[in-house]
């Protein structure tokens, strides 16, 4: 083989070499990455992960995991920033706001995630699910009244999403208001008729009305469509003994019981 030859040879060998020796330490940061993420070594593991995120962007799981180191250290911007481009955002962007906003809610994050929502409202005030968001963690925070004036927004520019009504009908009953809990777990029902849950809370807003037969009627949808919802067995029972069905409100017990072990 003559001296050219040989070094094109050489050359190709030392490429491959180096390809190799390149994938194997991708592989083993990105390996050594998840390792230390699982361990709850957030802070060693987010190098790795980024290098590894932009090594293999075709891997969303990476970036995933890099998001979530992120706000697992309560770095709401890197966070965000890990999250726009896993989904194909700008960074700033009110939906990128919105993205990690949600991703902290997932994780018991909600503190953090208030923040990120009122920041997108700024930058793109119709941005359906942002004023949901905000209602949701108003309510659950206690302060009905903010949670109501939230979701009556999210209503008027997303009018189709069944949510946004059986949290509004939710909020009421925590005030107290169960007439004006009808209609909209009424329209949560009709927007989303599989969903058990509007049809438990509609039964046991008919039942504080003492209008037992429609509270009958909500509550035998439910465990129909729900059997093993204890929540719902109980309620039902409830309704009986109030209507005089003592055989019926002990079955609707016993099922409670086996339902809940």
């Amino acid at each position: 083989m003559c001296i050219s030859g040989r070094l094109s040879l050489f050359l190709a060998l030392a490429i491959a070499t180096l390809a190799v020796t390149w994938a194997q330490s991708k592989g083993e940061a990105e390996a050594e990455g998840f390792r230390l993420f699982a361990q709850g070594k957030y802070q060693q593991a987010a190098p790795l992960l980024e290098a590894a995120s932009a090594a293999a962007p075709e891997k969303p799981e990476l970036g995933r995991a890099l998001g979530l180191c992120y706000l697992r250290l309560h770095n709401a911007e890197s966070g965000r920033t890990a999250f726009a481009r896993l989904f194909g955002v700008p960074a700033n962007s009110a939906k990128a706001h919105l993205l990690v906003a949600k991703m902290m809610m997932g994780e018991d994050l909600e503190v953090m995630a208030e923040p990120e929502l009122r920041a997108a409202v700024k930058l793109e005030p119709e941005l359906p699910e942002l004023h949901y968001l905000l209602g949701e963690l108003a309510i659950y925070r206690g302060d009905a009244d903010f949670g109501i004036a939230e979701l009556q927004k999210e209503i008027a520019i997303n009018p189709a999403f069944s949510m946004t009504y059986y949290r509004l009908g939710d909020a009421f009953t925590r005030k107290g208001l169960w007439d004006q809990a009808v209609a909209p777990l009424e329209k949560a029902i009709w927007l989303n008729p599989p969903f058990s849950s509007p049809y438990i809370l509609l039964g046991k807003v008919y039942y504080r009305m003492g209008r037992l037969e429609f509270a009958e009627g909500m509550l035998k949808k439910a465990v129909r469509m729900d059997p093993n919802n204890a929540g719902a067995h109980y309620l039902l029972a409830i309704v009986y003994r109030d209507m005089g069905r003592q055989e019926d409100a002990r079955k609707e017990v016993e099922i409670m019981e086996k339902v809940k072990d």
